[in-house]
């Protein structure tokens, strides 16, 4: 699933992905929101029920919470929901801290004209005094520039590190309660890397994104904005 693709982007789930990725982050909500807890047991029947599906993708998405290490099945035994589940996205982000940074260094010197003119326009696109639907674009721009200074960061490894964590980042777009100063923030937040990244200034541009991220994760730490 790319969201950056879509023109619509809420980002909607059920619109541009399977049926197993739409089961995949509806029951990762439900854990992370604590619905299902630490040591709930997944019955498949139950979900496809209370999800609306048939139990073919409940069955592919819970192999994939089980090869991402979210939930824990012993044989002959149901899935169930690992302890410390719940934090998995705050736990993605503090990862990200350590990845992000110096990918964003990296890419400085790598990222294309072209590469940053997309950007620039996905960051004009989103700008809140000119958009009425900014919040959706603010979105767009926001997954875009991670992802094209993963892409740029010349590193096969943290290329894809960043890739599976920006994958988690897709299900606060759906559930995210953000209040609209806070996306203001992360908005000229994001425009200070890019500009960054626009000057080939690595060592600013990194900064800046250790700054957003660190100041993302104590807003994290006393606000719900995952559920």
């Amino acid at each position: 699933m790319n969201p950056a693709a879509s023109t619509s982007q809420s980002v909607e789930l059920n619109s541009d992905s399977t049926l197993t990725e739409t089961a995949y982050y509806q029951i990762l909500h439900k854990i992370i929101s604590g619905e299902l807890p630490a040591g709930t047991e997944l019955k498949s029947t139950r979900l496809a029920r209370e999800l609306d599906l048939s139990r073919t993708p409940i069955l592919q998405a819970l192999s994939r919470l089980l090869h991402d290490g979210i939930v824990i099945q012993e044989k002959n035994h149901r899935a169930t929901v690992v302890p410390g589940a719940e934090r998995w996205l705050m736990d993605i982000h503090e990862l990200r801290i350590l990845l992000e940074p110096p990918a964003t260094e990296k890419a400085a010197h790598r990222l294309t004209e072209a590469q940053l003119a997309e950007l620039r326009n996905l960051a004009d696109a989103a700008d809140p005094t000119k958009t009425e639907n900014w919040k959706d674009s603010a979105n767009r721009f926001d997954y875009q520039l991670h992802i094209t200074i993963a892409e740029a960061c010349g590193n096969l490894p943290l290329q894809e590190s960043i890739r599976k964590c920006m994958s988690f980042k897709l299900l606060t777009y759906s559930y995210s309660s953000d209040a609209p100063d806070i996306l203001k923030r992360e908005y000229h937040e994001h425009l200070e890397i890019l500009s960054a990244l626009e000057q080939k200034l690595a060592d600013t541009a990194g900064a800046a994104m250790k700054f957003h991220l660190l100041s993302s994760t104590r807003y994290l730490k006393t606000n719900t904005r995952y559920i």
